[in-house]
């Protein structure tokens, strides 16, 4: 596995901050306040030290945030789409 250069934005993770959750598994417990940038963790990027770029999360509440493990792979992406989007649309994730 390649190591990336950091990508750690303040920004980013602030801005989840108050987000509604884009995991929404049964266990969601719906609370706004609770959120954070949840960082995937799948295989490559489970190890100490391999902590995936901060682009490659989603909204979470505590409860999926906790139980990401146990997400199937098409939740995570829906999610981290979703999450992908509010960040473009935010300004805070763009292409040159």
């Amino acid at each position: 596995m390649q190591k990336n250069k950091q990508c750690k934005s303040s920004k980013i993770r602030e801005f989840a901050r108050g987000q509604s959750c884009t995991l929404r598994m049964p266990w969601c417990n719906g609370m706004d306040d609770t959120t954070v940038l949840c960082h995937i963790r799948r295989k490559g990027f489970n190890g100490v030290g391999q902590k995936p770029l901060d682009f490659f999360g989603f909204h979470g509440c505590s409860d999926c945030h906790r139980r990401e493990a146990e997400a199937e792979d098409g939740d995570i992406l829906r999610a981290m789409m979703e999450t992908q989007t509010r960040l473009y649309n935010a300004g805070l994730l763009f292409a040159k």
